[in-house]
């Protein structure tokens, strides 16, 4: 008999169902029998066949059909497929916005993923690859009639966790001059994607109110590049990383696809691409630039690129930015306004300060450094440790302010593990760009764009002076600044 033994979790499930349905309307009478998992279990054990691989490849074509036409019941424009390595979404743009359509284990998803590309997708590559980028058209004629859909355009491959299996495939629905005439009254309600926990956590990290409230415009910006600058150990990809977070929670119907070299901090709202097995810059900028294309046909609303090290890069960077994406990408350079230079020394030509510099396409530059906080315990007042420092460092302090609260650190104790410091916090300073500092970079250079941004009153203190500031109260010792910031000069009366 056509008896399908079913576990009874999943026996009113509707994709089941409508494969049923669809049996029967080609002559196949199906029994839906529920039974309990451990059934199913030995039902499998004693041989009984559950369904042959053509059942079985029939029904979950018909699962990929079915959400093809709920996606197209709700006018989206792009589904998303992404393998979690422990589950899987099914993830549809409607208005512009990211929504959950389903839920499925990893297993299912995999199994969708390998029916659309090589059961119903019939431009494509002869073999489905689960390791590589892959490409694929699904036409008119084999979507339901009724869905308005012309086409359907696919790009797939892995992302973050490969290790587990992860991947993503993202369909690209086009429509017709008809309207799609479809019953509404049986689609599923449709989620917002789960935001990531927690809180905003630069402040805790050493930012200060003003720097986030900046730091938040920028990220309410629809389009345009945001750069963390520092030296490797400044801690700005933690910040950056801290600052999509909070994008996911604000924001969660954007779509944040990222290519990184190598993936340095999950993000399980993300699509994550990995640069790996690259041999020079050239080639990393090849597998970059290849990341990226494949990243834009999957309709981003940010990206992140995880740094900009060579001028293919930066190209791209700079053109997702003028396409209308929102893209943070890191760079290391010692200053925040030296990013034109260090542009410019990369390819003169495609990467001149005439093209990019402009406030609507390098929004914002944060710049970062780590200091260590001294230990309360044992760090020790100036006064009592003479001639510690040296005496060009005590003179320029002096022009500072009062050292009477300046410490040093001490020998270390039980607080501290014997290190004389407790942890570390971040001295930033975040410039937002506006038209008069493009216009000074073009024209003035530099030099003279950093000079006439930092005497406007709601600029950031430059680093050096957060820094001494952090020293003449005491957290911080004024040697740890020049190691890890600037030396320290005596202050001119313009000094920013």
């Amino acid at each position: 008999s056509n008896t399908v033994y079913v576990d009874r979790r999943y026996a009113g499930d509707p994709l089941l169902l409508t494969w049923r349905d669809r049996n029967r309307s080609i002559g196949i009478i199906l029994l839906i029998k529920p039974v309990d998992v451990d059934e199913v279990a030995k039902l499998r054990s004693t041989g009984l066949r559950i369904a042959d691989d053509a059942d079985t490849e029939m029904m979950v074509r018909s699962q990929a059909i079915d959400i093809i036409r709920k996606a197209a019941a709700y006018g989206s424009s792009d589904v998303h497929l992404m393998m979690r390595g422990e589950h899987a979404e099914v993830q549809v743009v409607v208005k512009g916005g990211l929504r959950v359509l389903t839920r499925v284990t990893q297993a299912e998803g995999e199994a969708l993923a390998r029916a659309i590309y090589q059961g119903i997708a019939k431009t494509r590559d002869a073999s489905y690859t689960p390791l590589e980028f892959q490409n694929a058209q699904i036409p008119g004629d084999e979507l339901p009639p009724e869905s308005g859909l012309t086409s359907i355009r696919i790009v797939r491959g892995p992302c973050y966790p490969q290790a587990l299996d992860g991947a993503f495939m993202t369909m690209r629905l086009q429509y017709g001059s008809v309207q799609p005439n479809m019953n509404r009254s049986d689609l599923p309600k449709l989620e917002l994607p789960r935001r990531p926990s927690g809180e905003f956590a630069l402040a805790r990290m050493g930012y200060t109110p003003q720097q986030v409230s900046k730091l938040t415009a920028l990220m309410d910006s629809p389009n345009g590049v945001v750069i963390f600058t520092g030296p490797t150990g400044s801690g700005k990809t933690t910040a950056m990383a801290e600052a999509l977070r909070e994008l996911a929670r604000t924001k969660p119907q954007r779509r944040l696809v990222t290519v990184e070299d190598p993936v340095e901090m999950p993000m399980e709202w993300a699509v994550q691409m990995a640069v790996t097995d690259t041999h020079s810059d050239s080639d990393t900028g090849a597998a970059f630039g290849e990341r990226i294309r494949v990243s834009l046909r999957m309709a981003p609303n940010i990206l992140l690129l995880g740094e900009i090290r060579g001028p293919d890069v930066a190209v791209a960077a700079l053109e997702a930015a003028v396409t209308g994406h929102q893209v943070w990408t890191t760079m290391h350079v010692t200053d925040p306004f030296l990013i034109v230079e260090r542009l410019e020394m990369m390819d003169p030509t495609r990467l001149a300060r005439r093209v990019f510099c402009d406030h609507k396409i390098v929004r914002g530059v944060i710049a970062q450094r780590l200091l260590p906080r001294l230990c309360p315990s044992c760090s020790l007042p100036l006064k009592d440790k003479p001639g510690v420092l040296p005496e060009r460092m005590v003179s320029a302090l002096q022009t500072w302010g009062d050292l009477s609260n300046l410490r040093v650190q001490g020998d270390g104790c039980e607080h501290c593990g014997q290190d004389g410091t407790v942890g570390r916090f971040a001295v930033a300073e975040v410039v937002v760009m506006n038209a008069q500092v493009m216009r000074d970079f073009i024209d003035n250079g530099s030099e003279t764009a950093r000079e006439n941004y930092r005497a406007k009153p709601d600029s950031d203190p430059s680093m050096l002076e957060s820094a001494i500031a952090h020293a003449l109260e005491g957290r911080v010792d004024p040697r740890a600044v020049e190691d890890w910031v600037d030396l320290i000069e005596p202050k001119r009366e313009t000094a920013r």
